[in-house]
């Protein structure tokens, strides 16, 4: 009876988290710095750790360590982001202004997860959670005549997963990805004359794609002190977003990239565990996302006379189409724990990731400001009872601006990807946009073992 009850709660928890799930917002480029509150606590590190059923969400040969327990949180994340651009001639009353994209301001991401020892050799586990996103929603418009211009975009990731013990030591697991993401963009319209299917550029409301992937890991004691871990996020592949098949690459496409975590786990006083994971996320696996913003050959044409349906080059929505110019980016995560007393523990870390942002690809990224690289993190976790505790944690992620490239020749543009065209010559009458951003979080969770 309290096996299935437990189930209930379980199947409940999760068809709510999956319901009132709303955007995960950008820190590690659109992905979240870390998944779990205990592991955002400690900067994000969970590939070598074991501290409650999160943990598989990085790694699922972690669900062979540690005990049963289920675990549910929830994180308020606040982002602050905005953008600043140059119009002295053309637009004075926003020239050098800071442009604030807060319209939405505060973000609840909900998580929950389950894990189960079978027996000696097998374990189970299911973890709901948010993988990441961005939003940026302008009171203004920055590429319309009309409409003011923003994102929302989330991921929601819902992962079974089993494990499989190698000996007393090591485990191997694996999880099934079953992924939902949703988007929303709008504002963008003035690029109809570049797009391959105006009618599906922008406004268009909300647009949803599903998809399936795989999480491998291994998790192995080398001694008593000493844990490692390595974990493979296989590249989604997801559905199109149809209603902006005219403004992603490929025709609406907007996978999932790969992304690969190592790390390790040191245990350097009885009451202190020191982690520290490193993890490249393979943002070039998706060309909507990295593609360069190549529309500078199309706005030479329209000044030249050229009609929008007859001009030569790659154009929003195809193949090789305009994207966001995103590189890799390799993630640092740095976590420390400290017993202080029979019911406390203190938590704190350290996350380090660069931009994936070139600052010839500004234009673009006003939508998807990703500009933050180093966060700091603190938390607590307190035991209410021998089965149960009770963890927070605060995220403050130092603000970075990206400035840019202006430079301007003879042939125009020296990085077109950077420019926001101000006045009626695209060549010359245009201006580099800064992005930037800094972020908040403060979490809360629950987990009880048994």
């Amino acid at each position: 009876m309290e096996y299935q009850l437990k189930k209930s709660v379980l199947a409940a928890s999760i068809t709510i988290a999956c319901v009132i799930s709303t955007s995960a917002h950008a820190t590690n480029g659109y992905a979240s710095h870390g998944f779990g509150i205990v592991q955002k606590a400690m900067g994000g590190t969970a590939v070598a750790g074991s501290d409650n059923a999160m943990n598989q969400a990085t790694n699922p040969a972690a669900l062979s360590f540690g005990s049963n327990n289920w675990t549910a949180g929830l994180d308020i994340f606040v982002p602050d982001r905005g953008t600043s651009y140059d119009s002295p001639q053309y637009n004075p009353g926003i020239s050098g202004a800071d442009l604030d994209a807060n319209d939405d301001g505060n973000f609840p991401i909900p998580e929950i997860a389950y894990q189960r020892h079978l027996n000696d050799k097998f374990s189970i586990g299911i973890a709901a959670y948010g993988n990441g996103g961005m939003n940026a929603t302008y009171d203004r418009p920055i590429f319309s005549q009309t409409h003011n211009t923003g994102i929302d975009f989330s991921q929601l990731f819902l992962a079974p997963g089993v494990s499989m013990k190698l000996g007393e030591k090591n485990s191997i697991g694996a999880s099934l990805n079953l992924v939902y993401q949703r988007i929303k963009i709008g504002g963008v319209d003035s690029f109809a004359p570049f797009s391959s299917d105006p009618s599906n550029l922008s406004n268009n409301g909300y647009d949803g794609s599903t998809g399936a992937g795989l999480t491998l890991g291994w998790q192995g004691q080398v001694n008593d002190k000493v844990t490692l871990g390595l974990a493979y996020r296989s590249k989604t592949k997801m559905s199109k977003f149809d209603n902006y098949s005219g403004l992603l690459a490929e025709q609406g496409d907007f996978d999932i990239p790969s992304m690969i975590t190592a790390g390790v786990s040191f245990k350097a006083t009885p009451k202190t565990t020191i982690a520290l994971d490193f993890a490249r996320i393979n943002y070039t696996d998706v060309a909507s996302i990295s593609n360069v913003n190549n529309t500078a050959q199309l706005q030479g044409q329209l000044l030249q006379g050229v009609a929008p349906a007859d001009l030569q080059g790659p154009k929003l929505g195809d193949d090789d189409g305009a994207g966001f110019g995103w590189k890799d980016q390799n993630v640092i995560k740095l976590g420390i724990k400290h017993q202080l007393n029979n019911r406390m523990t203190l938590l704190a870390g350290y996350n380090h990731g660069k931009a994936p942002i070139p600052e010839t690809e500004t234009a673009f990224n006003v939508l998807a400001p990703a500009t933050v690289e180093d966060h700091l993190t603190l938390g607590m976790d307190y035991k209410l009872s021998k089965t149960s505790n009770l963890t927070f944690q605060y995220m403050h992620a130092f603000e970075n601006k990206i400035k840019g490239d202006g430079t301007l020749t003879a042939q125009g543009p020296a990085s077109p990807g950077s420019i926001i065209q101000v006045g009626p010559n695209p060549l010359t009458d245009v201006t580099a946009a800064d992005i930037s951003m800094n972020q908040n979080s403060f979490g809360i969770s629950y987990t009880k073992n048994f």
